[in-house]
């Protein structure tokens, strides 16, 4: 016997019953299946997000380390005590170990590409390589060489890595604003499919 043939034999009150007891089934099951979309939804969002937020902090710190171990540079060229040329030597490489930890923050969160990281990380290398051959120039009394190897090798080297990491920011915010689109598109389809089920 078919549940309609059933129902018709119920009297009024059980076919009622039975209908509530159907609806409530519905709204119930396609609550539980909300609240687990939008739970799986929202935590791609998060995920995603964070990573995005997260490889941006590392470039960021990555660029102000840079920064300041250029300017310590600078500093330890026009510096004539060269009693004080360890504390700048070690600050540099303090800041540059900090950049390679940031680094590998970066590479984790995966919103970077190979090429670009790649690209960013050697630019990074390049850029510090120059620098401690500066260090040595100084040590040695060649102050002038140094200022010229500043101006004509380690600022273009600067400002490329300035260049990459924008390039590496715009690309985070963009990642931010994808994910946020497509949260929103998924979760406006799941309310329509709720919606649907329910009626």
């Amino acid at each position: 016997m078919t549940y309609k043939k059933k129902l018709e034999q119920l009297n009024l009150k059980k076919r009622l019953n039975a209908g509530y007891f159907f609806v409530i089934a519905l709204m119930i099951l396609s609550g539980i299946i909300s609240i687990a979309c939008f739970s799986t939804l929202y935590t791609n969002l998060n995920h995603y997000i964070h990573g995005a937020q997260t490889a941006d902090t590392a470039v960021k710190m990555c660029r102000i380390d840079v920064n300041i171990a250029a300017r310590n540079i600078r500093e330890m060229a026009l510096n004539d005590d060269s009693s004080s040329y360890a504390g700048y030597k070690e600050t540099v490489e303090k800041l540059l170990g900090e950049v390679k930890d940031e680094l590998l923050v970066m590479q984790d969160t995966g919103v970077v590409s190979d090429d670009l990281f790649n690209e960013y990380s050697s630019a990074l290398t390049d850029w510090g390589n120059k620098g401690f051959d500066i260090i040595k120039q100084i040590e040695k009394g060649q102050d002038k060489d140094a200022v010229e190897d500043i101006l004509g090798e380690c600022t273009p080297s600067l400002n490329k890595l300035v260049s990459i990491a924008q390039k590496i920011d715009l690309l985070t915010g963009e990642q931010s604003v994808k994910a946020v689109r497509k949260t929103l598109i998924s979760a406006f389809v799941g309310f329509v499919v709720i919606i649907v089920c329910l009626i």
